[in-house]
């Protein structure tokens, strides 16, 4: 009889505690389950003997009272075993189990009963680093989603100078000018300096003069302190206000400021069609300003959390590896192979540079489902199972499970749910063939296999390169597309293994992975 009202282990738990009481009671053993007010949720009998129930739950209260999740021996007429299952820090249920008078078995069924709970405690740990990983990545998204949407017309995964040459475009079909500027202030060293960031038309002052951009800055700064929003002067009566270098007529300045910090300033001159700017002016180059300073904000804001999250995501895979130390790198090393693949792959076939990129991410995150293995099984040295086999072939689903919750990595879920798909048809979890297989899924494939073949493993040495190289060959058309896999073992491998002993490529990357990373995120999003 099952007490639902009491019960807090999850349906999952429950039917994990089923099969082994179920398998337990085969061995002529009498199995119970409380809750934690004692109510007998659970109860399977070896049919051996009759066990005393009153016997049972006094050592299933014994147990409860001492809040600890060893296993106790207990005699009450009987020989018991008891002991708390332990979810989120507090008892969630009492396992009691009678050996029967005199039994012979009890230190086998001990010894069972610790596997078990051992197990499932990690079974617990685990559901809880996935539930946490899937709600911190989904957090993640829905912060840099709410800033998209947000940026009303903007776009944040473009670059600064890109929206700031479009104000100033758009701006210049409104008012009629000369020439329009906006200038940044960008840190050099250990000093700052305006620098022109965007412009259009012609700018009727030396901007190339240092100091002549300081001191229009200054004297901006100068009238807001004032309580004015923009400098304007003109010659209109004659006199300017300052004495200005060049073929200015008339001019208006107006700040960029981002968290009550001036940042930069957009500045216009020479009216075409009016002797002056005038309030209606002020109102319009404030507004635009204003767009430009939020769109720098909330991009800088954009791009730290994407260099947080591909930071994150890499601490997160590096994770998952070092639980092995055969695996460590193995996840990154991945990523840079597909990446290498899909660029080769991109001058014979239409393929754009963001699905190269997703590739790139699709690799990295393509053994993220390992969080939900045990790692009795990953680190296990010698053969598996076919029950151990079994569980590790779970991990693609795994992994896609978990980020399919996040919309926007539906793009990288193929390569990371089919990576163990077989060209003939053999693999899993699916059992695709040929073209059946997502291109990301067969490109990491061959990633993953050629990684795991030149790395040392516990049950196995490392390949050499060229033996690697062979073994891929023979296998075209079996484990691996041909097409792809010829692209592969044609290209300058000799290169790509300097790549990936010496984590140097400006080729592959510029300045870094961790920029190429932040980059490739940036594509999820468009």
């Amino acid at each position: 009889m099952l007490n639902t009202s009491q019960n807090r282990l999850s349906t999952g738990q429950l039917r994990q505690i089923k099969e082994f009481a179920k398998e337990m009671a085969d061995t002529g053993i009498n199995f119970f389950v409380y809750d934690t007010d004692l109510n007998l949720i659970l109860n399977f009998s070896g049919e051996k003997f009759i066990s005393d129930y009153e016997s049972s739950a006094g050592c299933a209260k014994q147990v409860l009272d001492s809040q600890t999740g060893a296993i106790q021996e207990l005699e009450a007429g009987s020989q018991f075993l008891a002991c708390c299952l332990i979810v989120d820090g507090t008892t969630a249920a009492i396992i009691v189990i009678d050996c029967g008078p005199g039994s012979q078995t009890v230190s086998f069924v001990k010894q069972t009963l610790h596997i078990f709970v051992r197990s499932f405690q990690n079974d617990v740990k685990n559901s809880q680093q996935i539930e946490l990983i899937s709600s911190e990545l989904a957090q993640t998204y829905e912060e840099l989603m709410l800033l998209y949407k947000m940026s009303t017309n903007m776009k944040v995964s473009q670059s600064d100078l890109n929206f700031l040459q479009l104000a100033c475009d758009s701006l210049m079909d409104i008012v009629r000018v000369e020439g329009i500027a906006i200038f940044l202030e960008k840190k050099n060293e250990d000093a700052r300096k305006l620098v022109l960031s965007a412009g259009t038309g012609l700018i009727s002052i030396d901007h190339k003069n240092d100091n002549m951009g300081e001191v229009l800055f200054e004297r901006m700064l100068d009238v807001l302190a004032s309580g004015s929003d923009a400098l304007i002067d003109s010659e209109i009566n004659g006199v300017f206000k300052y004495e200005w270098h060049g073929r200015i007529r008339n001019i208006i300045a107006v700040p960029l400021s981002s968290s009550n910090k001036v940042i930069g300033m957009m500045i216009a001159t020479n009216l075409l069609d009016r002797s002056d700017f005038d309030t209606n002016d002020i109102r319009l180059f404030n507004a635009v300003a204003t767009e430009c300073a939020i769109f720098i904000g909330n991009q800088n804001h954009f791009r730290d959390l994407k260099e947080l999250l591909i930071g994150s995501l890499k601490a997160l895979v590096n994770s998952i590896d070092a639980k092995d130390q055969y695996t460590r790198g193995h996840s990154d090393r991945v990523a840079i192979i597909s990446k290498w693949i899909a660029e080769l792959y991109a001058k014979t076939k239409k393929i754009s540079q963001e699905d190269i990129q997703k590739i790139y991410l699709s690799g990295l995150l393509h053994d993220i489902g390992k969080i939900g293995v045990s790692e009795l099984v990953l680190k296990k040295p010698g053969k598996l199972t076919e029950e151990e086999y079994e569980e590790m072939k779970n991990h693609p689903a795994i992994g896609a499970g978990i980020l399919s919750e996040i919309q926007q990595m539906t793009d990288i879920l193929p390569g990371i749910l089919h990576h163990h798909e077989r060209f003939d048809g053999k693999g899993y979890p699916k059992g695709l063939a040929e073209n059946n297989i997502p291109l990301m899924g067969r490109i990491v494939m061959i990633a993953d296999s050629f990684d795991a073949m030149t790395s040392e493993r516990t049950y196995r040495k490392a390949l050499g390169v060229e033996d690697a190289i062979k073994e891929i060959e023979v296998n075209l058309g079996k484990q691996f597309d041909p097409i792809i896999g010829q692209i592969f073992v044609r290209s300058d491998i000799d290169k790509l293994w300097e790549i990936l002993q010496t984590g140097q490529n400006r080729d592959q990357y510029g300045e870094n992975s961790i920029d190429y990373g932040t980059a490739a995120i940036g594509a999820l999003l468009d």
